[in-house]
């Protein structure tokens, strides 16, 4: 009897134990991955991105805007005259200037009519001529981004599926989409977006309009290889 007692209060001691492990794997009092970390928190989803294209970080808000001081350049072969790869506090970013669109660096064989429309655009440049601005803007901008840290202002925005955000850069104090139509190394194209408190999409347009007219004039970039 006193066998088959101390096997029924271990069975039943078993069930207890199990009954409370159970219990606790669905309060969340138990770590998951091995690291001892049973507390319990914000869980949060992330698309996930092409190789090779990095993309937000942590738990960034699509909508909100944000503002990331002290921004610096990764060095990355895909990296554009109006979309590269910034690092800010250890995460790594892909993003796209808002408003201007440079030409491409490089022709493959699924960009042609979009270099044949930016070539239209600045007034017939042939392949050759609009893939050299466009190898001419990527200089101009990682040159300014290699300077030193710059600032992003996104509200995380996605470009398409492409892994890439939309964003205002601003290098020394002066917004990098309106120095590029300023040199005449970006077409005024792509979309663009009220600043927060600030200024309007189509007061923006006036302005890069009016920069453009004065890089015609004085055949800039693209302009002058008309």
């Amino acid at each position: 009897m006193a066998t088959r007692s101390s096997k029924w209060r271990y069975s039943w001691l078993m069930l207890v134990v199990a009954g409370f492990l159970a219990l606790a794997e669905w309060k969340g009092w138990l770590p998951k991955d091995g690291t001892g970390a049973g507390q319990r928190g914000p869980v949060v989803l992330r698309k996930p991105q092409r190789p090779g294209k990095p993309g937000a970080q942590g738990t960034h808000k699509i909508g909100a805007w944000e503002e990331l001081h002290g921004c610096i350049l990764v060095e990355d072969r895909s990296n554009d005259g109006d979309s590269f790869v910034v690092r800010h506090e250890g995460g790594d970013h892909t993003l796209r200037i808002y408003f201007a669109d440079c030409p491409e660096k490089h022709r493959h064989q699924y960009n042609g009519p979009r270099i044949a429309g930016q070539g239209q655009y600045f007034g017939g440049l042939t392949e050759e001529e609009t893939v050299a601005v466009g190898g001419d803007a990527r200089d101009f901008s990682l040159a300014l981004l290699r300077e030193g840290p710059f600032t992003i202002l996104t509200r995380w925005e996605p470009v398409f599926d492409s892994g890439r955000f939309y964003a205002f850069v601003t290098v020394g104090e002066r917004d990098l989409g309106e120095r590029l139509v300023e040199q005449g190394l970006a077409r005024i194209y792509t979309k663009g977006e009220n600043r927060p408190g600030g200024i309007t999409v189509a007061a923006e347009k006036r302005r890069l309009q009016g920069m453009e007219q004065d890089a015609r004039r004085a055949n800039r970039g693209a302009w002058g290889k008309r």
